[in-house]
């Protein structure tokens, strides 16, 4: 499994929990989302805020790829979250799927395909918005 330059700067900032750093790799306008959970994030701006938020959930996280499949400009990867949240007892692993796409080096969307719900992990109520 060879990840491409994007996708791999993308799991270690993950890892590192860098919401700085995860949001310098998109292009301005691009999306952020986990779509079985709802989420969506649209620029640079939101991409950071909203992790900072989910990242400020968990003790860590991370993004494990065992497969990547990569043509062109679109990569697909399958591997699994490794997570344990601060309310939580126990760490999670989680079965995922990646499909990133780049435009001129940087990432212009990036879908994250996980269904946490059997968890609880991030997913009774939005992971990225801001608390009313």
């Amino acid at each position: 499994m060879t990840a491409t330059p994007e996708l791999q700067a993308y799991l270690d900032a993950f890892a590192a929990m860098n919401a700085k750093s995860v949001a310098a790799l998109f292009a301005e306008h691009a999306l952020y989302e986990w779509p079985l959970l709802g989420q969506r994030l649209v620029g640079r701006r939101e991409i950071e805020a909203g992790l900072a938020r989910a990242f400020a959930l968990a003790e860590h996280c991370a993004l494990e790829i065992d497969a990547v499949q990569s043509s062109g400009t679109a990569t697909i990867a399958e591997g699994r979250l490794k997570a344990k949240l601060h309310r939580d007892r126990d760490p999670v692993e989680i079965p995922t799927a990646i499909v990133l796409q780049t435009q001129g080096g940087a990432i212009a969307r990036l879908s994250t395909y996980l269904d946490a719900r059997p968890y609880r992990l991030w997913s009774d109520g939005p992971i990225f918005a801001a608390t009313r």
